[in-house]
């Protein structure tokens, strides 16, 4: 990896780390839509690997839903489990969030920032 990539993966890493904080997140997560990780903030409770693989086929199958039903595109996936909730949302035609959050999370202000985010990602990613 050459270091032009090293500085971009750092700068997602701080962008993450800023949307985690001020959203109030238990944990987002940037990775491809075959299920590679990106990069990550979340806690050591919760392999990511395994989830991002599993949120991946997830999308996959909301993907396909949407065009079975009229060609519709698919927004974003929650799935409220009984101490947090998990938000897929699809950046681009590879890539896609995990956000893992709680009822006092401010989710309005990381959705209100995700397509900015998403635009800066583009540039330098």
């Amino acid at each position: 990896m050459n270091p032009s990539n090293l500085q971009h993966i750092d700068e997602l890493q701080i962008i993450l780390n800023e949307l985690k904080k001020k959203g109030d997140l238990e944990g987002i997560i940037l990775a491809f839509r075959d299920g590679r990780l990106i990069k990550e903030n979340i806690g050591k409770d919760l392999d990511s690997k395994k989830l991002v693989s599993m949120c991946a086929s997830v999308l996959e199958s909301a993907v396909e839903i949407g065009e079975t039903i009229n060609n519709q595109k698919i927004d974003k996936i929650i799935a409220e489990l009984a101490e947090r909730s998990i938000l897929i949302y699809e950046c681009s035609q590879n890539t896609f969030f995990i956000l893992l959050f709680n009822k006092d999370s401010n989710v309005s202000y990381v959705l209100g920032k995700l397509e900015e985010i998403i635009q800066t990602i583009s540039k330098n990613f």
